[in-house]
């Protein structure tokens, strides 16, 4: 019925008051309502039939025209589509302006953009009541962008990622950790339930692979607790490999493979200790609602939960929203990404990449080339998002572009794709990501941590701090079981870095990663945590001085405060507070300037209300080195600051 009353609006729409077919003969108006029978009842085949007889009685039968422009439409022969629609604008080009309507957006659809211009340029010219004037503006820009970004392509050569990965079935939504040697994605695969056609139904899981020599290997179905009879997808893995937030939608009212959902999907956390995966948790009301939330991705600093909903309060009829996790490890109230992102379209398939600052998305909104095309913004120094850019043509189509998933260099992107699959359906895919669109260079620590005596693996709280702004960058823990770590580090800024666990000293780094691919290098830390007893002690590396100067510089904080909090957490430890330089100059000089230097530390701490009577200041001079004083590397690690347990 919807298709009758479609076709008879386009009819009746160039009859202006006589609601008569354009033809006299009496066999064309016979086989045309055969025609439009066939049609009615899904019979294209025999719809066309009866469409070309009607032409061979009444070449100029322009309903036969029309009708055949739908039925090509639903059949997706778009070429064939737009030859009905300009015989019937030949035969009457001033009577029917939707007809240059339909004609100009069918050609933007296939990506004609030239030929789309030209036809919404017609269609203003025949528009006497004006009808389009409110869309025309709209449908001109993206014509306009798809002819210049037709004429400026970037480089694009994807490149299937194998057997390995790829099957028969569809394969999408990839996730990769930030040393690039785990992926994981979503795979649809049948299950043992069949539909009433007798076949067997197919359901979301997921798969993994870990990289050897370079190689992926054979991917991998991840097995309970994480896969299940339902569909579980949309999955988005930390940097660490550590966590994976994905999608769980209900296939029982409000009740969903893992449990009680709040709305239609919800979002759901698991956490990887050793080698396994605990039972997924519900984020809760705080993030899931009664509406749709899907497509989380999880920022590499630890702090910040982005997805995609429907949810009332957005902008459009899907938008970007932000959430952080609280200290507790509850979530915060989410947060639309407002107006620069989201769109009155569908704003959707959130990446945030390792540097925390660009976000890839598609979007139906924001001027593209097809119905749904990849953008990316990135903040500014105040934090907030820049106009979206368009990753350009031919990573954007006149197709559905949907999701993308950057490495952490930034130079490679991951995403799936039908066209040419060498295997069925979607497939994975791979290519290098032009200049253009690159995110900031990001690299990384990664590690184990351990107990010093005993060499058991440890649990332990690791920080990742700006030392200019004295800024949080990153939060993460080591595994409980394995030890191991890993953490980022965007380039351009100078970090410290600090391990801690109740019962030990702590440990502190610091780090400059500048802007260039050459310091992007890869950095490996095993730590040795020492327990708290008399005489162990630790080096406070981001303790800074000015040469020849015992006035802290600011960059020092983070250190102070660390220190300051180790002490109020094991109020009955005592420490003294030990300066050391290199050999260079007068010894009784540097005697004393070590000593200044540790009773500056000393003073903080005391003007902090730090007990007098649990510190102690004391200089070294040159007295204890730990490394050579014949290279300026050595002299750099003999001047320190130390604190040892009394």
């Amino acid at each position: 019925m919807k298709k009758l009353i479609f076709i008879f609006l386009i009819i009746f729409s160039i009859q202006a008051d006589a609601q008569t077919l354009s033809t006299k003969s009496k066999k064309a108006t016979e086989y045309f309502y055969k025609a439009l029978e066939f049609y009615n009842s899904y019979n294209y085949k025999e719809a066309v039939y009866w469409s070309s007889k009607a032409l061979e009685k009444d070449s100029k039968f322009i309903e036969v025209y029309y009708l055949l422009s739908d039925i090509f439409g639903e059949l997706k022969k778009y070429d064939k589509k737009i030859t009905a629609l300009k015989k019937a604008i030949e035969i009457e080009p001033d009577k029917n302006p939707l007809a240059y309507f339909t004609l100009a957006r069918t050609e933007l659809q296939i990506g004609r953009y030239g030929d789309a211009k030209n036809d919404f340029k017609e269609l203003e010219k025949h528009d006497k009541k004006k009808q389009y004037t409110a869309k025309l503006d709209k449908y001109l820009e993206r014509c306009n962008f798809g002819v210049e970004a037709m004429k400026h392509p970037v480089k694009f050569k994807p490149r299937n990622l194998g057997k390995n990965i790829n099957s028969e079935f569809d394969e999408y939504l990839p996730g990769l950790t930030a040393d690039e040697q785990t992926f994981i994605f979503t795979r649809l695969v049948p299950n043992s339930k069949r539909s009433y056609s007798g076949n067997l139904e197919k359901q979301e899981d997921f798969f993994i692979s870990q990289k050897e020599n370079g190689i992926w290997m054979p991917a991998k179905e991840f097995g309970k607790p994480l896969n299940t009879l339902g569909n579980e997808g949309a999955q988005s893995v930390s940097a660490d490999g550590k966590l994976l937030f994905f999608t769980s939608c209900e296939y029982e009212k409000g009740k969903s493979a893992h449990g009680r959902t709040y709305g239609s999907c919800d979002i759901y956390l698991s956490h990887k200790i050793g080698n396994k995966w605990s039972k997924p948790k519900n984020l809760g009301h705080q993030v899931n609602s009664k509406y749709w939330e899907s497509q989380p991705s999880f920022s590499a600093d630890g702090k910040t939960l982005y997805f995609a909903s429907n949810r009332p309060g957005g902008k459009g009829k899907i938008d970007i929203w932000k959430t952080e996790m609280q200290k507790d490890s509850t979530w915060s109230q989410p947060v639309n990404l407002g107006d620069t992102v989201n769109t009155p379209g569908e704003d959707q398939s959130p990446f945030i990449h390792y540097d925390n600052k660009t976000l890839y998305f598609s979007s139906t909104g924001h001027t593209g080339m097809g119905k749904s095309d990849l953008f990316f913004t990135k903040k500014d120094k105040n934090g907030l998002w820049q106009k979206p850019v368009n990753l350009g043509y031919p990573i954007n189509t006149f197709e559905e572009e949907i999701s993308l998933t950057i490495n952490s260099k930034g130079n490679k992107a991951f995403f799936a794709s039908s066209k040419n699959s060498e295997f069925g359906g979607l497939d994975l895919y791979t290519f290098k990501l032009p200049p253009k669109d690159r995110p900031e260079q990001v690299t990384y620590i990664q590690g184990i941590v351990y107990d010093k005596e005993t060499t058991d693996k440890l649990y332990s709280r690791i920080k990742l701090i700006n030392l200019k702004t004295n800024k949080e960058i990153a939060l993460t823990s080591s595994d409980e079981e394995t030890g191991n770590y890993l953490i980022c580090l965007p380039a351009g800024a100078d970090y410290a870095f600090n391990v801690s666990k109740e019962g030990y000293l702590f440990y502190s780094e610091n780090f400059s990663i500048e802007k260039t691919e050459d310091s992007l290098k890869i950095y490996h830390y095993d730590i040795p945590l020492s327990p708290i007893k008399k005489g162990e002690k630790t080096i406070l590396k981001n303790i800074f001085f000015d040469t020849d100067s015992y006035t802290l510089k600011p960059e020092s904080k983070s250190e102070l405060q660390n220190l300051l909090q180790f002490l109020k957490n094991n109020p009955k430890v005592r420490i003294e507070i030990g300066g050391h330089t290199d050999n260079t100059g007068n010894e009784a000089h540097n005697k004393l300037l070590s000593l200044k230097r540790a009773k500056s530390v000393y003073n903080y701490l005391i003007n902090k209300n730090i007990d007098k009577s649990r510190i102690v200041s004391k200089g070294y001079g040159s007295q204890f080195p730990i490394d050579t004083n014949n290279t300026e590397k050595g002299k750099q690690n003999n001047r320190r600051t130390e604190f040892k347990i009394l």
